[in-house]
């Protein structure tokens, strides 16, 4: 839903424009609150001015004029073991969702040095049993089931995703991580390998060209 405009006007073929933000408030707030966090600065104005304003446009209602005093072991544990500031954690965890698919990532993991959560498998959100119609999008409808077998009388409206452990062909590469229940995996995760070398990108060979004073990053010669 970013960057599309409301209006149906804009539906068809020779309209469909979209709008660009030059200035993103929201990731204004996340530069700011971010660095008073990693100062230690950050107090309760702060945090009201920033994540708070972004968490009560998103309709959530606790956790919005009083910095957080308990680390989440979850994110300590999967994400960042190194910090135990609750706050550190709260404003890095708000940005990751905040510019969810707009290109910041990336360079997100890059600024806090930790390249080595690229290496992490891609799966799914969580499923907790099969052959349970959920309402994924929160209309009021019942759309997508997971199963391990077709039901003989399907729901209307329903997708049903199929992921049992084999299926015509051999193994099936979809599959919840605790067969019944668990977090969508799929088995042709290529593995990915973290480099200590890209946390810089490689001088462009012209530029080298034109200077070969400049030398070239580590890693990259």
């Amino acid at each position: 839903m970013k960057w599309t405009l409301d209006d149906t006007y804009y539906d068809g073929g020779t309209r469909n424009d979209n709008s660009i933000s030059i200035i993103r408030y929201a990731e204004v707030l996340l530069n700011y609150a971010e660095a008073r966090a990693e100062q230690g600065l950050m107090n309760n104005e702060d945090w009201q001015l920033t994540i708070g304003v972004l968490r009560g446009r998103a309709g959530i209602t606790g956790g919005l004029n009083t910095l957080p005093v308990t680390a989440d072991p979850y994110l300590q544990a999967n994400y960042f073991p190194e910090i135990s500031d609750p706050v550190l954690l709260e404003v890095r965890r708000e940005r990751a969702i905040e510019l969810a698919l707009e290109g910041f990532r990336f360079y997100d993991l890059v600024r806090w040095k930790k390249g080595e959560l690229m290496e992490l498998p891609w799966n799914g959100f969580y499923v907790p049993a099969l052959n349970t119609p959920m309402d994924l999008n929160e209309d009021g409808d019942m759309d997508v089931s997971f199963v391990q077998a077709p039901p003989s009388t399907p729901a209307p409206g329903v997708t049903y995703i199929n992921v049992a452990p084999t299926i015509s062909g051999g193994v099936n590469p979809q599959q919840l991580s605790q067969g019944t229940r668990g977090e969508i995996t799929w088995l042709e995760n290529l593995p990915r390998e973290w480099d200590e070398k890209h946390y810089l990108y490689p001088i462009p060979e012209a530029d080298l060209e034109d200077n070969p004073e400049l030398g070239q990053n580590p890693g990259w010669e």
